[in-house]
């Protein structure tokens, strides 16, 4: 407690009597008081979270430092032998099954231990029997095409869960696109890009074919009229005028052989 007093205080002092709503440490710890952590977001250091254990990790890891584990918003978890404190007896209890959101970390309670996430999807699990870090999920992909064949999609889905998709049509955007000078690739006129955030944009540089490279093409699975297909936060819907596909913000794509739009 006594660390974090002292950087709240110093935060205070740099930045005046506003610092305590935007550079502090949030505290929290498991109802049974052996597991606790910080959510430390300091303005004047990278955010992290760090979560101590009053029975040690269990095996000790191969550092032999088993106070707990820290991570950053993206990257490992590892473990650290701690030269002071973040207990806090007034942190805020997380009750058995309930998850909370600190910053990009999503904290799960339960009477078998406290489990942790950042945005790349590393992690660690923390209890009184068993402790240890979580590895990085591998990302997704697929790809998809219309009955017809002329659109080819592939997707992915990224470890933070993040989505895109890029959608080639063989017989071209009609109308074309505004060319561009290309730094790096060739000048394209058959390709659309939509992430699961903002909005859809033509790919005007590519340096190869996306999703109409012949393999992709090949193992791509026909998405058949009337039919949707959804990955992360993007859907795409298939019918005989064309290709829609929208993400959660509602900003998307359409895509024929006649006209393309995005909106």
């Amino acid at each position: 407690m006594a660390r974090v007093t002292l950087l709240v205080l110093l935060a205070l002092l740099v930045s005046g009597g506003s610092a305590l709503a935007q550079s502090a440490a949030d505290t929290f710890r498991l109802p049974s008081g052996n597991v606790y952590c910080a959510y430390e977001h300091y303005s004047f250091s990278p955010k992290d979270l760090r979560c101590e254990i009053r029975t040690k990790i269990k095996p000790t890891p191969p550092s032999g430092c088993d106070d707990g584990y820290i991570m950053r918003q993206t990257g490992p978890a590892r473990s650290f032998c701690a030269s002071d404190t973040i207990y806090d007896r007034n942190a805020l209890v997380l009750p058995y099954g309930a998850t909370r959101q600190f910053g990009v970390f999503k904290c799960s309670s339960s009477a078998s231990g406290l489990k942790c996430v950042n945005a790349s999807g590393h992690g660690f699990l923390l209890s009184k029997q068993h402790s240890h870090t979580l590895t990085q999920p591998a990302p997704r992909y697929g790809a998809f095409k219309t009955p017809s064949g002329n659109i080819v999609c592939g997707y992915g889905i990224a470890p933070d869960r993040s989505a895109s998709t890029e959608c080639g049509i063989k017989s071209g955007l009609k109308p074309p696109p505004r060319r561009i000078h290309c730094d790096a690739g060739d000048p394209n006129d058959k390709r659309l890009g939509l992430r699961d955030t903002g909005r859809a944009t033509p790919v005007l540089c590519a340096g190869d074919p996306g999703p109409l490279l012949p393999q992709i093409d090949a193992k791509a699975k026909v998405l058949a009229y009337g039919r949707s297909i959804r990955f992360g936060r993007i859907t795409c819907s298939s019918a005989i005028t064309g290709l829609t596909c929208r993400n959660s913000a509602r900003h998307g794509f359409f895509l024929s052989r006649e006209r393309w739009r995005t909106f």
